[in-house]
């Protein structure tokens, strides 16, 4: 268990020599991915507005967030997420595809990535609604879609109601924009995310 937050209160507001006094400590803690297994999928925008230098940085950062993982349940030896966690991914642009199921190979993974070329308009829905299919609902594991866009929906239905269903099933929705052409669509990052949103979503104004 990591610890996250502490914060401290006294049942006193002044102290004297000799008094006594009751100190609360509550402490807020976090399971680590090694006692908590997690299943992720990495869901990619790769709509034509993503082309360029926003779509060579999201792959190099895909590929390092999945060495974080690797390294955080003790996979560098042999290349593989251990201790029961999965990656899966899955890209979008007017619809989503699984380009990988939920592995554990870090070459297999980084290899779906580079495979990527970015194009078409952008289909949140679609994007969700093939993230939570990945997951095994008969899996114990934790269930965490990391979806990152750089746009507005331009394509698909309304993605709220297939993330609210999501999040009912008890996956936990993280949202990263970045600041696209046309802009980000803040409010439904926030909508879509877990609550609450300002630790669920992060914007950023350039690749």
């Amino acid at each position: 268990m990591g610890v996250t937050n502490s914060n401290k209160e006294l049942s006193v507001s002044s102290i004297h020599c000799g008094d006594s006094f009751k100190v609360k400590l509550s402490l807020t803690a976090a399971p680590n991915i090694i006692t908590n297994p997690t299943d992720i999928v990495l869901a990619l925008d790769r709509s034509g507005s993503m082309s360029g230098s926003p779509f060579a940085n999201l792959k190099n950062g895909a590929k390092k967030f999945i060495d974080i993982i690797a390294e955080s349940t003790g996979g560098t030896q042999d290349g593989q997420i251990g201790f029961g966690s999965h990656i899966g991914i899955v890209t979008f642009a007017g619809t989503a595809v699984q380009d990988t199921q939920l592995i554990t190979s870090v070459n297999d993974l980084k290899a779906a990535v580079d495979s990527l070329s970015a194009s078409g308009q952008t289909n949140h829905a679609d994007a969700f609604t093939k993230a939570t299919q990945l997951f095994d609902p008969a899996s114990t594991n934790a269930r965490v879609i990391v979806l990152f866009t750089d746009g507005r929906t331009t394509a698909g239905g309304n993605a709220t109601p297939v993330a609210v269903a999501a999040k009912a099933q008890g996956i936990i929705i993280y949202c990263i924009g970045l600041t696209g052409s046309d802009g980000i669509d803040e409010r439904s990052l926030n909508v879509w995310a877990s609550s609450p949103p300002a630790s669920y979503v992060a914007i950023t104004p350039d690749d």
